[in-house]
């Protein structure tokens, strides 16, 4: 783990060695495939499915986790297990996973990656969904298919060292001059992840996911008869949405709330300022169970 985080200050990092002890990973089998999440708070506290990001494991939502209060919230975070190549199938399983906790009724929270995931999985179980919060998220968008293919077929033939520079590249970015301590974390992150868990198939399964989602057939009369609702958290500087993904991604789901906000939606940002968490927990804290 030292080779990894060596950069990350002391503090940062022994917050998140505290995390990873007090938060082991529970395990389960559904459909022949070994699945690992976690599973926090008070059982008689408002149901929480957060859905973590591209990287794919439960512990990348550790901030988000630590910051919820545990007497206020039951939260289930699963990993996505790498075997699996479909948004769909990851959410029919994690409805399964729910079953086993006896988990009835969730909130669902996603962001990035894990909006699609979110949206694919109220799409299929709307009756397991209270309220629904979605973060930089966007519509299926058929046209980004072809894209994912020309990534996919580097995937399968370009050496392995090649294929976590790329994603790396892609989850990174270019971190500032002075990066925070978290951005440290989360790059030390993905760094210990490619390097210990990637596989050539999971990484073509994270794309192939992405694939499932942009093949999804969504319209805006599809959850008329949910009783839930939806808040839809979105940022003015955004590069990778338009204004008009903005739109079709909230003419899906009408009389969603929309909160917009100013600058960059970089997750370690929202944590920071804080207005991300005030404005999510008075969403779900007003749906009560």
């Amino acid at each position: 783990m030292d080779k990894y985080y060596r950069k990350v200050p002391p503090d940062t990092l022994e917050q998140f060695k505290r995390f990873r002890q007090e938060h082991p990973l529970k395990r389960s089998e559904i459909n022949g495939r070994s699945w690992e999440y976690i599973l926090s708070g008070d059982p008689a506290g408002i149901p929480l499915l957060l859905l973590p990001g591209g990287l794919s494991t439960a512990e990348s939502a550790w901030r988000l986790i630590n910051l919820l209060d545990p007497h206020k919230y039951h939260v289930v975070c699963p990993s996505y297990p790498p075997q699996i190549g479909s948004m769909t199938a990851l959410a029919d399983e994690i409805a399964e996973i729910l079953t086993q906790e006896g988990i009835q009724t969730t909130n669902v929270v996603g962001g990035a990656y894990g909006s699609m995931l979110a949206q694919v999985f109220i799409h299929r179980h709307p009756d397991r969904v209270t309220r629904l919060v979605l973060t930089h998220a966007y519509p299926p968008v058929p046209s980004r298919i072809k894209s994912v293919d020309s990534t996919l077929r580097l995937f399968r033939y370009v050496p392995m060292f090649m294929v976590k520079n790329m994603l790396r590249l892609q989850m990174t970015g270019r971190l500032p001059a002075n990066p925070s301590p978290e951005l440290l974390l989360i790059a030390a992150q993905i760094h210990e992840s490619l390097d210990t868990r990637l596989t050539r198939q999971s990484a073509i399964n994270t794309y192939l996911r992405m694939v499932d989602f942009d093949q999804q057939n969504f319209t805006f009369t599809d959850l008329d008869s949910w009783q839930g609702a939806t808040l839809i958290i979105l940022a003015q500087d955004d590069p990778t949405s338009t204004e008009q993904l903005q739109n079709e991604l909230l003419a899906l789901y009408p009389g969603a709330s929309l909160h917009m906000l100013e600058g960059s939606i970089q997750t370690a940002t929202l944590l920071d300022t804080g207005e991300y968490l005030k404005v999510m927990e008075e969403f779900l804290q007003h749906s009560g169970r």
